[in-house]
C-alpha cells in the first residue's frame, strides 16, 4: 500500500477511535461483515443512467461498525471489484458497435459512514427483526484504468468529428489513480439470530470526475461517471452478549 493509502487509513481508524470513544460504554456491541454483489458503472459507454447489466463486474465488502446512539452508527469500509464496460456488447443505438470504446479497472476502496437506524433500536434489549438503514460518507477509490478505442471505425468517425478530436484531448489526459467518492446508499438487516444478520444494500458513489473509463470528450463530457454496488451478506455482533433476541415484529 503506498504512502497515501497509508495515511488515509490511518485518518479512518483515527475517525472510527473517536466515534467509538464517543459510544456509551457497554452499550452497543462491534459488529463485522462481509458482503459481495456486483459494481454497476454509471458513464459515458452505458445508455442508461442506471447501469446496465451488460456492464457489471463483481465486489466483495468487509466492514467493522459500531452504534453511538440509539439512531447512529459508525462503519469502516474495504471495498474490492472491477468496474468495466464495453460498447460492442450493446445493439442500440447501433453507433456504438462502430465506436466500440471500453474499458476496464480495478477498485480498491476505503471508505467511512454513519448509518441511519430508521427505527432507532440500537442497543436496545427488543428491536425488530428486519430493520431498514440509510448510509452516507466519504471515501477514496484506488483504481488502474485501462481504455481501449482501438476498434474505433474511422470510416465514420474520422479526424473531423468530435469523437476524433476529444479521442486527442482524453488519450493526452491520464485516468484518475486516486478518486474521492461520496458513498450514499440504504440496507436491510435481517437478524437470524441474536449474533447473526444477513444484510442487502444498495450503495451509490458520486465522484468528482468524468474519466472513471478514460473517456470524456470523446463521448459525452455533461456529466460525471458514477458507480454503485448491490450486494448481499453476513454479520456478526461481537461481545459477550451479542444482540437481545428480537421481537416478532417489522
Amino acid at each position: 500500500m503506498n504512502a497515501i493509502a497509508r495515511n488515509l487509513l490511518l485518518l479512518l481508524i483515527t475517525f472510527c477511535s473517536f466515534a467509538a470513544l464517543r459510544a456509551q460504554s457497554g452499550s452497543y456491541h462491534y459488529e463485522v461483515g462481509i458482503n459481495a454483489g456486483t459494481f454497476l458503472y454509471q458513464g459515458d459507454l452505458v445508455r442508461n443512467k442506471y447501469g446496465s447489466l451488460k456492464a457489471v463486474g463483481p465486489v466483495l465488502q468487509i466492514w467493522v461498525g459500531k452504534p453511538f446512539s440509539p439512531y447512529l452508527s459508525w462503519r469502516a469500509n474495504l471495498t474490492i471489484g472491477t468496474l468495466q464496460a464495453d460498447e460492442s456488447k450493446f445493439n442500440s443505438p447501433a453507433w456504438k458497435q462502430l465506436r466500440n470504446f471500453s474499458f476496464r479497472t480495478p477498485v480498491t476502496e476505503i471508505s467511512g459512514v454513519i448509518a441511519y437506524n430508521l427505527y432507532g433500536d440500537n442497543g436496545k434489549e427488543e428491536h425488530h427483526v428486519i430493520t431498514p438503514y440509510l448510509m452516507a460518507g466519504f471515501g477514496w477509490s484506488f483504481l488502474q484504468v485501462t481504455r481501449d478505442w482501438s476498434r474505433l471505425d474511422t470510416t465514420l468517425f474520422n479526424n473531423k468529428t468530435t469523437t476524433q478530436i476529444g479521442l486527442g484531448i482524453d488519450t493526452a489526459r491520464r485516468p484518475p489513480t486516486v478518486l474521492p467518492v461520496i458513498p450514499l446508499g440504504a440496507g436491510v438487516r435481517w437478524a437470524v439470530t441474536p449474533r447473526l444478520a444477513a444484510t442487502a444494500e444498495v450503495l451509490f458513489r458520486y465522484t468528482f470526475t468524468d474519466y472513471i473509463d478514460g473517456f470524456s470528450y470523446a463521448a459525452d463530457n455533461r456529466n460525471k461517471d458514477n458507480y454503485y454496488s448491490l450486494s448481499v451478506g453476513l454479520s456478526w455482533v461481537l461481545g459477550s452478549n451479542g444482540i437481545r433476541c428480537p421481537k416478532p415484529t417489522l
